[in-house]
């Protein structure tokens, strides 16, 4: 029901997701963002329930504001942020009771971060709330079996944000145009989404004051592509998912 890739490149962290969402069970479908920033500095998307990644998304900004207000000071770390979110879910596991295994069956997690320091972090969290560090490259939900062997065959730690994100929209639209799983997708209107988390690069003698710091940051921006900017990238990969297709056409895979 989803395909949502989150990768640790050389620049920094890449999510993509399409943004087909499966409803009525299974009846039909609607189209909207899986990718959400809940926080500041912090994008994340999921596989599984819509309704239970909406429920821990509002847990995660009500504790947020909690702490807040209870003066506890905010989240400043990345490590910080998992103990909260893997929080969030114990706390969910216990309100849900009986049906808590909706939770351990129907909710994964990617979360992106830069929060502590200049570099960008990537987790994925279980449905029982455990934080599982990605160092390379992870996707989650029904697309991922087959984006799996483009990720190993294709992918680098020494690529880029772009660089990862067109694999990223080819396995979208590897698996949309050749019908591969029907709740994976995206329409003209909600095409699928990137989101960029830059590592902030500090250049030779920089000197680290708190103005310098907060102009230097402005460089380096957290940001979701536009629609124009995600159909450029996905004009670029038409030509490799041609190749693909003439691969079947032609037979130049046999069993």
């Amino acid at each position: 029901m989803t395909y949502i890739l989150g990768a640790k490149c050389s620049d920094g962290v890449v999510l993509v997701g399409d943004t087909k969402l499966t409803i009525d069970e299974g009846a039909d479908f609607e189209y909207s963002k899986k990718i959400t920033f809940p926080l500041t500095n912090l994008a994340m998307g999921a596989a599984g329930s819509g309704g239970l990644y909406k429920d821990f998304q509002n847990r995660i900004v009500t504790a947020v504001i909690r702490m807040q207000k209870e003066k506890k000071g905010v989240v400043n770390t990345e490590e910080e942020f998992s103990t909260l979110v893997s929080k969030v879910i114990r706390e969910m596991h216990n309100d849900y009771g009986q049906d808590r295994y909706m939770i351990i069956n129907n909710l994964m997690i990617l979360c992106a971060t830069r929060i502590g320091g200049p570099l960008a972090d990537l987790n994925q969290f279980t449905g029982f709330g455990y934080p599982l560090p990605v160092n390379d490259i992870r996707a989650i939900g029904h697309g991922e079996p087959y984006g799996a062997i483009f990720h190993k065959r294709l992918w680098g730690k020494h690529m880029t944000m772009e660089q990862t994100a067109k694999l990223g929209l080819f396995v979208i639209r590897y698996i949309d145009e050749m019908k591969l799983d029907t709740s994976v997708g995206y329409n003209k209107e909600f095409l699928p989404q990137v989101v960029y988390i830059p590592h902030i690069i500090e250049p030779p003698n920089f000197k680290p004051t708190p103005e310098n710091i907060a102009e230097h940051k402005k460089k380096f921006p957290i940001k979701e592509l536009s629609l124009e900017e995600v159909t450029k990238l996905m004009e670029e990969t038409r030509s490799n998912l041609s190749v693909v297709e003439s691969w079947f056409k032609e037979g130049k895979i046999k069993l």
